[in-house]
């Protein structure tokens, strides 16, 4: 009903403007034949230009009424029963004791509207009768003219003189004069012999289903007028006395029947056509020029729709039915749950996942809101926040802010009245860790997006990244109480304009933390089709590369455990680009760890579709390799954006602020350094495509010529290069095309190693495991590889900057499972 009110709103608003046009260029030219098409084209027009949609990246006004509230309550209301998908629902579903309403208020609009179609219908046909009987009682006079192919059927008296199609119906009950009788039939005959009867019937029509439309009437009356002027035109071409003919339309006055349906020689529009014939001015082409710059501003005010360029892409999901079909029956074959999945045309959030009430939880994801119920315990808890995980992983929704002139960035940002200490004193004394959540062990970031406005208020606060059991819901609150200090508003040009602002809150407990579950994967690519390496046209992102980096520049966000440990590098991902385009099966080649791995899969899973490959013609699917890299010390990729406030972190029912330095990092955390390391254990074998490399060669590959890297440990790396594999082997694959590094002659070699002198303090990397300062020699015995999740290496100036002088030789960072 909402899309059906918007959409007869915008067709009025364009056949009002087409008349408009007609008013002010067209009404008093003498260019009928035009101004007909005109007048017959443009309800069709005005019809088609609403639901007609151009994708534009610019922002541009719209007449829509979708952002007004009367609409988006209209859909709020619908998005009830807009159902997606139900899955493991009971049978049987008991709503409500009450008895239902046989007819709502659209109900009745719409029989208000039929009523008055069939009354307008039943009028056009009892003039059709009336017709039929004027016909029937002349018709033993009618007589046929063969020059002009029509009938002349007396009316006597009935009906003043109109034709309608081949029939004039002549009143023969008036005393005119030869000559006057011939105008007036000449006139009629211009009618007959233009088809303006199929103009009347063609409006008519339209006035029977739009009658409701104002702007249908005004440009029937307009088209009528256009009929008598052209007529008239012809007449006064072919009279010896044009003031003749002026007179008789004078003299002639209305007598007997009037039928709509007809096209009479006098009409209430004497006085206009006598104006009409009088004007003897020159066509003005620039007026008649001036209709199709018109017409196609009134195409982009309604077709254009502005898609976000906030991204690469403009998805809702880019998650198939039949993917998220198959991850919920993954899920229900672990839990017992029901879910329901509801499509909501403007949701308030990018994300928001309610707390645990009466076995029911809501996941709002973009346009997506699932319902999960009949949650029994804390452990299908556990498992259904973990597959809203997943969904997350494929909601990709852009809010669209009704405030004008929405800024992100300001000469001076916006700023809480006392500064961010109050802000965070604020936090800290009202923000709550919820007990459901403390139990459970959810700790992660919420990212809250607001708008300060001109006048320094907080309005529409946006969940941007959501969490879950109730710590979304204590976000909100606080944005709700009315002790919330105000804002000092962003600054432009010495002016206050409206700001957004994005806050991220995190929520950390002390202690043992519990595990995320993985009970399910997420469809991977089946095909049994061959995946090509090289195609004769590769495939390629859309906008190419420079569109591919546009998007990944705007759309990824640095995790914050790599801010935290301060890693950078690169990433490198291979997906299959299917033959429709989309990105499947990506894998990471060699990952950086902290998290970077995690958001570059997210980055490749959300991506949009890319120009398929093609081999002989035809599409087919192709490996693609592509780096996404992760910087910290330049405004790079994932960097903070300007409109980002410092993290607020909650631990406990406490809260603190990390501050960050001038490039948006987290400021170097202080190490003990004291004490000697302990000397250097055995290297692991590398092996450069097959070829056994010592480690000082190493360093010749540039990592933009490694296609892949494998580690081997233990009785693999034993097992497939013997004794040279005891301590480990790392496995280096060079990208098509790249040469193997020279190796050093082994005197050489032999001759560095027995050179060096025996290390002392800072001649080791220094050690971090879990933000720990740890010895090399507690290293040994003390960590299971299976309980590392992630190592990363920083090293040069980036690991001085962070760690100080001692971590001249680079800082291994450590990440075990077990960290909260």
């Amino acid at each position: 009903m909402a899309h059906l009110i918007d959409y007869i709103w915008q067709s009025s608003f364009c056949l009002l403007f087409f008349f408009g046009i007609y008013w002010c260029f067209l009404r008093r030219e003498k260019v009928f034949g035009f101004t007909r098409v005109f007048l017959l084209i443009t309800p069709v027009l005005a019809l088609l230009f609403p639901l007609i949609e151009i994708p534009v990246e610019f922002s541009k006004p719209t007449i829509s009424l979708e952002n007004t509230d009367f609409l988006q309550y209209l859909t709020a209301q619908e998005a009830k029963e807009d159902i997606a998908a139900s899955y493991g629902l009971p049978e049987v579903t008991v709503e409500s004791t009450k008895l239902p309403i046989l007819l709502e208020w659209k109900d009745y609009l719409f029989l208000g509207y039929l009523v008055i179609a069939l009354l307008l219908t039943f009028r056009l046909l009892w003039q059709f009768l009336q017709l039929r009987l004027l016909t029937e009682k002349g018709w033993y006079q009618t007589v046929f003219n063969l020059k002009s192919s029509y009938f002349l059927i007396p009316t006597f008296g009935l009906a003043p003189v109109f034709s309608f199609f081949n029939r004039l119906f002549w009143d023969d009950s008036q005393e005119l004069r030869p000559e006057e009788k011939e105008h007036i039939i000449k006139h009629e005959i211009e009618h007959i012999r233009q088809g303006h009867s199929w103009d009347m019937m063609y409006y008519q029509v339209l006035s029977i289903l739009f009658w409701f439309n104002p702007g249908i009437h005004l440009m029937r009356s307009a088209l009528i007028d256009t009929h008598e002027y052209s007529a008239d035109a012809n007449v006064v071409k072919q009279a010896a006395n044009k003031d003749t003919y002026t007179n008789l339309i004078v003299k002639i006055a209305f007598k007997g029947l009037d039928l709509p349906v007809g096209n009479y020689f006098i009409r209430s529009t004497t006085l206009k056509r006598i104006m009409m014939m009088k004007n003897n001015k020159k066509t003005n082409w620039f007026k008649l020029l001036m209709v199709v710059p018109l017409t196609g501003m009134l195409l982009g005010l309604v077709s254009m729709k502005t898609i976000s360029t906030s991204g690469f892409f403009n998805t809702e999901s880019s998650m198939s039915l039949a993917n998220m079909k198959e991850l919920i029956e993954q899920a229900q074959d672990t839990i017992n749950v029901s879910t329901r999945v509801v499509h909501i045309p403007n949701p308030t959030h990018y994300e928001y996942v309610s707390d645990l009430k009466d076995g029911k939880v809501t996941a709002q994801l973009g346009n997506l809101q699932y319902e999960i119920g009949d949650i029994s315990n804390d452990q299908e808890y556990a498992d259904v926040m973990a597959m809203i995980n997943v969904f997350k992983r494929h909601s990709n929704f852009i809010k669209k802010y009704d405030t004008q002139e929405l800024h992100t960035s300001a000469d001076k940002m916006p700023e809480a009245k006392g500064g961010m200490g109050e802000w965070n004193k604020f936090l800290s004394k009202n923000l709550k860790y919820p007990t459901q959540a403390r139990k459970m062990g959810m700790t992660g970031d919420i990212y809250i997006e607001f708008v300060v406005s001109k006048a320094g208020e907080v309005l529409q606060p946006t969940l941007k990244k959501s969490l879950g059991m109730g710590l979304d819901d204590e976000i909100l609150r606080i944005f709700s109480l009315e002790s919330m200090p105000k804002w000092n508003p962003g600054i432009i040009d010495g002016k206050p304009v409206n700001t957004l602002m994005v806050l991220p809150i995190r929520f950390k407990l002390k202690g043992e933390v519990a595990k995320s579950s993985t009970f399910f994967s997420p469809p991977s690519y089946a095909s049994d089709k061959e995946v090509f390496d090289v195609v004769e046209n590769m495939p390629s992102p859309q906008g190419g590369m420079e569109g591919w980096t546009d998007y990944v520049s705007k759309n990824l966000i640095y995790p914050k455990t790599a801010q935290e440990k301060g890693v950078e590098g690169t990433v490198y991902v291979s997906f299959i680009v299917d033959e429709d385009g989309s990105l499947q099966n990506p894998k990471i080649l060699r990952g950086i760890g902290s998290g970077a791995d995690e958001e570059a899969m997210r980055l490749v899973a959300n991506a949009p579709k890319w120009t398929p490959g093609q081999q002989r013609g035809k599409n087919v699917p192709v490996e693609m390799k592509v780096p996404i890299k992760f910087e910290l010390n330049t405004k790079a990729i994932g960097t903070p954006q300007p409109n980002q406030l410092d993290d607020v972190v909650v631990v406990g029912y406490n809260t603190v602020s990390i501050k960050k330095d001038d490039n948006g990092r987290p400021q170097k955390p202080a190490i003990d350094s004291s004490g000697k390391f302990d000397e250097i254990g055995e290297d692991p074998l590398y092996v450069i495509n097959g070829e056994e490399y010592p480690k000082e060669d190493i360093s010749k590959v540039s990592p933009e010529d490694i296609k892949s890297i494998n580690v081997l440990k233990g009785a693999s790396a034993i097992e497939k290069y013997e004794d040279n594999g005891k301590h480990g082997v790392i496995e280096i694959t060079l990208k098509e095309g790249v040469s193997l590094p020279k190796k050093q002659p082994a005197s050489s070699i032999q001759k560095t190693k027995n050179s060096e002198p025996k290390l002392t303090l800072g001649a080791d990397p220094i050690f971090m495991v879990d933000d720990a300062f740890t010895r090399k020699s507690e290293l040994k015995n003390a960590y299971d590889p299976e309980d590392i999740e992630s190592i990363s290496i920083l090293k040069n100036g980036d690991a001085i900057n962070l760690y100080g002088k001692n971590a001249q030789n680079g800082v291994v960072l450590i990440t075990t499972k077990n960290n909260p």
